[in-house]
């Protein structure tokens, strides 16, 4: 009987030493991901920021009041500022300018 409840003991010590590590390790992945996904939209954003200036032959300065509105336009149209840049730099690669674009 001993042997039985130390077998028991031993078996629910392992199943929670296990639960735990499962939710730890869910949380890590989860957190992980997170990270990624922020670090690809940035970098991606940084991309096509960089294409527009490229593109435009925009200052730094300029650059950074198009990135702000950009931002302010993207939150408007419920969308990402990743994806109002990626259209507007479709518009400057027409040759359109800052107003029409």
């Amino acid at each position: 009987m001993v042997r039985v409840n130390n077998l028991f003991t031993e078996l629910w010590t392992t199943m929670k030493n296990t639960l735990r590590w499962q939710i730890t390790s869910s949380a890590l992945h989860g957190l992980i991901g997170a990270w990624e996904s922020a670090f690809g939209y940035a970098k991606g954003l940084d991309k096509s920021l960089n294409d527009i200036r490229i593109v435009s032959g925009l200052s730094a300065d300029e650059m950074e009041r198009f990135a702000e509105k950009a931002n302010k336009s993207a939150q408007a149209l419920s969308t990402t500022t990743k994806k109002y840049s990626d259209a507007a730099l479709i518009f400057y690669q027409q040759g359109l300018g800052d107003k029409e674009v």
